[in-house]
């Protein structure tokens, strides 16, 4: 990984491609990442990361990638990620799903305020409660696809609640626990009618 440091070093990098090679150790990247203003684009789908803090900081100063998969590795803790996308203006795709990830709380936080993300994909995770999610997408207004399915939360009362102040959403890929909120989310569908449900 070295060669790619070294030209993220030198900002001669758009895309950069770390799939599948069994890395486990990305703090050197995340240094890099929080002065380059070249890359837009960052693979690091199906690798062995778990912790992601340095490169969760770097982008709060990064102001270039658009582009963040870290898809099937083993992280469990995103708080330095999330609260760096409380600032972050850049990153409109982030990738998430296949991991241990249990508790969203900042991360929903941060979208209350964040203004550039359009595309998030928390699937497949140990996520056990999504209240304060549901309550970020009342302010949120960039998000138009969010996929929450496959994880362990029991109650979406306040995220389906939520759809009926958001305007934003098309796509929204979830689990329902209630069948009664499928029924009301059919209500919540007339004031947004782009909005598609998939369960």
């Amino acid at each position: 990984m070295e060669k790619y440091l070294e030209d993220l070093k030198n900002n001669s990098l758009t895309e950069l491609d770390l799939s599948e090679k069994k890395i486990k150790n990305i703090d050197k990247l995340g240094d890099y990442l929080k002065f380059n203003y070249s890359l837009t684009e960052l693979n690091l789908y199906s690798n062995q990361i778990e912790n992601i803090d340095k490169l969760g900081k770097s982008l709060k100063f990064n102001k270039s990638l658009t582009k963040l998969n870290l898809c099937c590795n083993k992280i469990e803790n995103i708080d330095k990620l999330a609260e760096s996308l409380k600032y972050n203006s850049s990153l409109t795709y982030l990738n998430l799903w296949g991991n241990f990830i249990e508790n969203i709380d900042k991360l929903a936080e941060s979208l209350k305020y964040n203004s550039s993300l359009t595309e998030l994909d928390l699937s497949k995770n140990k996520i056990e409660n999504i209240d304060k999610l549901g309550e970020s997408l009342m302010f949120n207004s960039s998000l138009n696809k969010l996929n929450i399915s496959i994880n362990k939360y029991e109650n979406e009362d306040i995220l389906v609640w939520s759809l009926n102040y958001n305007s934003s959403l098309i796509n929204l890929d979830f689990d329902f626990k209630n069948i009664d909120n499928y029924e009301n989310i059919k209500k919540y569908l007339n004031r947004n009618n782009k909005l598609k449900i998939k369960n």
